[in-house]
């Protein structure tokens, strides 16, 4: 099935760029003239399974050469999410902080957050448990608490609420956000995420687009979701320096 596959090949014809299902089709059709398009399909799965190819956006791939986003969980974080789990079992949240972007930035942060996500219902309730054990922790803090009573060198639990349908993974056996949500989250939380913007912004993305196999797919739905995804994508085109070939959005 390997030599059917031609991994190797796939990836000298396409290289870096991204390339159609047609285009692909077409590939496989050189060396199998007759080639049906459900054996093709198949193709196409043992290509995704095997991580020679990922989808950018539907019917739209690339060789995957770029790593999934895999941060580093601390051990801080997991017992917070541990924690505030163990006390709300059905509620659905989210966990994740700032400094994993500080390798991204072209300059380190002073301080880092932990941005702690829950279903908006609950939020007040999980902000008033984690108050009685935990210092210099905030609900949807807005511009004013974060210009005022957020201070550099300190470590702040943010809590904010989680918008449905957020794209969400599983690391180390707890749930943190994709790399397409903390994109648009960035672009949207501009007040919060203060220190992220500017130049740093730029940065971020340029970073994430070099680094890490970004699903656009993804990102422009829950752009979308979030009502910024013509002004994101104009900040991806005129802003940054990421290839124009790869940005599909």
């Amino acid at each position: 099935m390997n030599d059917k596959l031609r991994t190797e090949e796939i990836k000298n014809v396409f290289g870096n760029k991204p390339f159609t299902s047609d285009d692909l089709y077409h590939f496989y059709q050189k060396y199998d003239p007759n080639l049906k398009k459900s054996t093709f399909r198949w193709r196409v799965f043992a290509l995704k399974n095997d991580g020679v190819i990922n989808t950018l956006k539907r019917g739209v791939y690339a060789t995957k050469s770029k790593k999934d986003f895999k941060p580093t969980v601390s051990k801080k974080l997991k017992n917070l999410f541990s924690k505030v789990q163990n006390q709300f079992p059905y509620v659905d949240m989210c966990i994740w902080e700032t400094s994993w972007l500080n390798n991204l930035m072209v300059h380190q942060a002073f301080s880092s957050s932990i941005i702690l996500e829950v279903d908006k219902d609950a939020a007040s309730a999980v902000f008033a448990f984690l108050q009685e054990s935990q210092r210099n922790v905030y609900l949807n803090p807005g511009k004013h608490e974060v210009e005022n009573y957020i201070s550099a060198g300190q470590t702040s639990i943010i809590i904010k609420n989680l918008t449905v349908t957020s794209p969400l993974q599983e690391v180390q056996n707890i749930i943190v956000p994709s790399v397409e949500k903390i994109m648009v989250d960035l672009f949207v939380d501009d007040e919060l995420f203060v220190t992220y913007q500017g130049a740093e912004l730029k940065s971020i993305y340029q970073e994430f687009f070099n680094t890490y196999s970004v699903n656009q797919s993804t990102l422009k739905q829950y752009a979308h979701k979030r009502h910024i995804k013509d002004k994101l994508t104009s900040f991806l085109k005129e802003e940054t320096s990421i290839d124009e070939d790869e940005l599909l959005i």
